[in-house]
């Protein structure tokens, strides 16, 4: 199963809950950016997933020159991802695969 997501940087960018989110989600970095592609990735994850769980309930993070990496500390999604991850201009696209 493979599940997509776009987002537009520009919405973060004007919210005021900026950081709570970045506290919430355990975002890798505090500008709208990171917190762009961290929510499309995790919304790819959702919606490649059977099962329904807290977008809380896993994190994503993203190791230098590597691909970004979902963590799932307790133990909620049914199978490991694989994730890809390109922005450009105002939008993030993030694509999360089964394995």
């Amino acid at each position: 199963m493979i599940g997509v997501d776009l987002v537009s940087i520009s919405r973060f960018e004007k919210s005021k809950k900026l950081h709570k989110f970045i506290d919430r989600f355990g975002v890798d970095g505090n500008d709208a950016l990171a917190v762009a592609k961290t929510w499309a990735c995790l919304e790819a994850v959702i919606k490649a997933e059977d099962c329904v769980f807290a977008p809380d309930s896993i994190r994503i993070k993203f190791p230098v020159g590597q691909r970004p990496v979902v963590e799932d500390p307790n133990q909620v999604l049914s199978c490991n991802y694989v994730l890809s991850l390109s922005h450009e201009n105002n939008l993030v696209i993030a694509v999360a695969q089964r394995c």
